[in-house]
């Protein structure tokens, strides 16, 4: 998979069923740069038939001023969808802001990354309960305010 994905780079796409995607956000004091590449399996390639569900490999990337040669390596990764890179690169997009948002909620109303759990299993079943609370923080609707103040009124009453 990483060498044909590797021989169509070389080959600036030259021959290969392509489609190309790019963004340019600026936000929180950075500009991210995201470049996502969606690449069809060709017909005659040997491992077709084992790939039979596989619509294309896709490569999503990023950059900007603080990355590093190392860090804008791309991994490949499969997906049974038609190579259209705009439509993979906004999926990956809305799946890794969902992450971020729980993470920060979690950092910011529960003070998540200072917490150091020794036993394994405790660190597992207190996460747990934070991902529980957070998730009916959300439902409740009546305190308009963040999580780290609802978590205070509904500590109060």
């Amino acid at each position: 998979m990483q060498s044909l994905f590797d021989q169509a780079v070389e080959a600036n796409f030259e021959g290969f069923r392509h489609t190309r995607w790019e963004t340019s956000e600026k936000g929180h004091g950075r500009t991210e740069e995201r470049t996502c590449h969606a690449l069809a399996i060709p017909a005659g390639h040997p491992q077709r038939a084992k790939w039979r569900d596989c619509g294309c490999w896709w490569a999503p990337g990023r950059g900007g001023p603080f990355r590093t040669a190392e860090r804008r390596a791309k991994p490949v990764c499969s997906s049974s969808h038609l190579p259209q890179a705009k439509k993979l690169a906004q999926a990956i997009r809305r799946h890794w802001s969902i992450e971020n948002s729980q993470h920060w909620v979690l950092d910011m109303a529960f003070s998540e990354d200072v917490r150091r759990q020794q036993d394994r299993n405790g660190a597992t079943n207190l996460a747990a309960v934070r991902r529980l609370a957070v998730s009916l923080l959300r439902q409740e609707k009546t305190c308009i305010r963040g999580a780290k103040a609802k978590r205070m009124v509904s500590s109060v009453d």
